[in-house]
């Protein structure tokens, strides 16, 4: 075989690098210096949370002319695409049906941190930072609006606000939706709309929360809409004037989760000033664990822009929306729309120059750029002092968030990892074991040639792994069963190889030149069982569900690493070593001849 040496020198080299990529430094309290990612873990081996969102589908046959499996089908790709935007590894995303209601369940693996260096209680905030963040990204804003301001409030503006918290309450009444799911459907659907919890005393807790009739409130309890003020807010500006701001009024339902007494000591002084005492007196102090819908009376600043004959500007029209360079090289948004659009953009525009049109998603106001010229057009342009960043960004809110029908969250759990990572345990320990077995076993037949095919199935497990690791392959628990049957692959491979070479050496060729007789006749045989394999393994992944497809892609890579090990590792060594064994072949692969 030419170049020999050098060969050798290239496993050993490639066994180096493998082993320093795969092997978990961190768990032996070593911090070895790395420039490669960890591996990415899906749904079975890293826990998850559940989020269930049901579908207003009557809200959207107000606006859409589309049939209800399209706006499924156009709700499930854009809830892909905001949970992909949190870098999580294949999220599972179904859609179920509940009597005459339609659902889309999202399946999230919680975030990947550095699990090694961070305590309980930091996972924890961790895992609920990164909940918090995946309900906001997926549950965010609903539609898309251009907006001017108001020029006066009327009083339907404030009977308006009046009828939103009225009709939450009717809602709850009707026990079809918990408290959390009426906040998440209101707070999308109108502006000014804040949603309040934690736990506290009388004293502490926020103004719209405190009751005098709280003392005798037994738990859970929900309350009238009760007329109260958001709190105080203050303001510390940077000449050192501080300014406060008056309470905001507006509507609250309350509701009280828990009531807990918890008995207090406290020090109280007792006596006259000159022969003070002091004493511990027991004390009970009411907490409440509680959730509040507060609907402010502040009528919105804004009003949907319409033309004369009342059509508005929405996402119906919308084709697209990205960033450019303007001729001086500044960032800013381009908005391409219909040619129906076009006509309601140009009168509007015209109606309005001088004037603020602003772009809302939601309830979420993205910009306000001043309406400078008529566009007669089906393309507007949004300027400012834009980063390159944050023009895209803006951009990418304007098309990401849209979607065709509001949806609330109505139920979320969280999944723990335990039972999975307890059969991965019981998994890798059977196949240790087996392997193991298997190696003693060869071992005792083949002698020194197994060994060298052992160091090469060895290299072929760092390899793959390897390869895992750098290309962010997800790991699930499938596919590691796939990675176990590949190496039994990588192991017939070899026996066909041995038993071929026996053959040859049977008929008194010498070592080297029956090693390679073996390789080049076991190789059809070989390629034959790989290629086979190879193919189901495909057809496995095309089927694309996480559980088929990971064990799929696996295998697909094990018999492609295999393959490779088998013909450049175990040929290589394999071929270095024999003429050594010239004269003791038993000892080499267990031949007498």
């Amino acid at each position: 075989m030419k170049n020999l040496p050098l060969k050798i020198v290239f496993i050993l080299a490639l066994f180096a690098i493998t082993f320093y990529i795969v092997f978990p430094w961190t768990n032996f309290g070593i911090n070895a210096p790395k420039i490669w990612p960890d591996y990415k873990l899906w749904l079975d081996l890293h826990g998850w949370v559940e989020l269930d969102y049901k579908i207003d589908l009557e809200e959207a046959k107000k606006k859409w002319n589309y049939t209800e499996s399209t706006i499924v089908e156009w709700l499930k790709s854009i809830i892909e695409k905001r949970v992909n935007s949190l870098g999580t590894a294949e999220p599972t995303i179904l859609t179920s049906k509940y009597g005459n209601e339609s659902h889309i369940i999202v399946q999230i693996p919680t975030s990947n941190f550095d699990w090694q260096n961070l305590t309980e209680a930091q996972k924890t905030a961790k895992n609920d930072e990164f909940i918090a963040k995946a309900k906001e990204n997926i549950g965010k804003v609903v539609r898309l609006e251009f907006k001017e301001k108001k020029t006066e409030v009327t009083d339907a503006d404030k009977t308006e606000r009046k009828q939103i918290i009225d009709d939450a309450k009717k809602d709850l009444d009707s026990k079809e939706y918990d408290f959390n799911t009426i906040w998440n459907k209101y707070k999308d659907r109108y502006e000014n709309v804040v949603f309040l919890s934690g736990t506290g005393t009388k004293d502490s807790i926020p103004q719209e929360v405190t009751f005098t009739w709280m003392e005798n409130v037994t738990s859970p309890y929900i309350s009238d809409v009760l007329e109260t003020s958001k709190g105080w807010a203050y303001t510390l500006w940077a000449d050192g004037k501080l300014q406060m701001w008056e309470a905001e009024k507006g509507y609250s339902i309350v509701k009280i989760n828990s009531v807990k007494k918890v008995e207090k000591e406290k020090e109280v002084s007792t006596g006259t000033w000159v022969a003070a005492t002091k004493k511990k007196e027991k004390y009970t102090e009411v907490v409440y664990n509680y959730e509040v819908i507060f609907v402010s009376q502040k009528p919105s600043e804004w009003t949907s822009a319409k033309t004369v004959a009342g059509q508005i500007l929405d996402e119906r029209y919308l084709i697209k929306a990205n960033w450019t360079m303007n001729t001086i090289g500044e960032p800013q948004v381009e908005l391409t729309f219909s040619s129906e659009w076009a006509k309601i953009f140009a009168e509007l525009t015209k109606r309005m120059i001088g004037q603020q049109l602003a772009i809302f998603v939601g309830w979420e106001l993205l910009t306000a750029p001043t309406v400078n010229t008529a566009i007669p057009d089906w393309k507007a342009v949004i300027t400012g002092n834009y980063t390159i960043e944050s023009a895209k960004k803006l951009a990418n809110d304007i098309t990401t968030w849209i979607v065709p029908a509001p949806i609330y969250l109505t139920s979320e759990r969280a999944i723990d990892a335990k039972i999975w990572w307890d059969s991965l345990k019981v998994i890798i320990n059977a196949w240790m074991i087996g392997f193991l077995f298997i190696l003693i076993f060869l071992v005792l037949v083949y002698r020194f040639s197994w060994l060298l095919a052992w160091f090469a199935l060895i290299c072929y497990i760092l390899i793959t792994l390897a390869l895992v690791k750098l290309a962010w392959v997800v790991f699930t628990l499938s596919s590691i069963a796939g990675l176990i049957l590949s190496v039994w692959l990588a192991i017939d491979a070899n026996i066909l190889i041995f038993e071929r070479s026996k053959e040859e050496l049977r008929a008194n060729t010498e070592a080297e030149k029956s090693i390679n007789i073996g390789f080049d006749k076991s190789w059809s045989a070989i390629w034959d069982a790989h290629i086979t394999s190879l193919v189901s393994a495909v057809i496995l992944y095309l089927i694309w569900v996480n559980l088929i497809k990971g064990f799929g892609l696996m295998l697909w890579i094990g018999i492609v690493v295999s393959l490779f090990s088998a013909m450049w590792i175990s040929r290589v060594l394999i071929v270095a070593f024999a003429p050594k064994f010239n004269k003791n072949i038993c000892a080499f692969i267990g031949l007498k001849r």
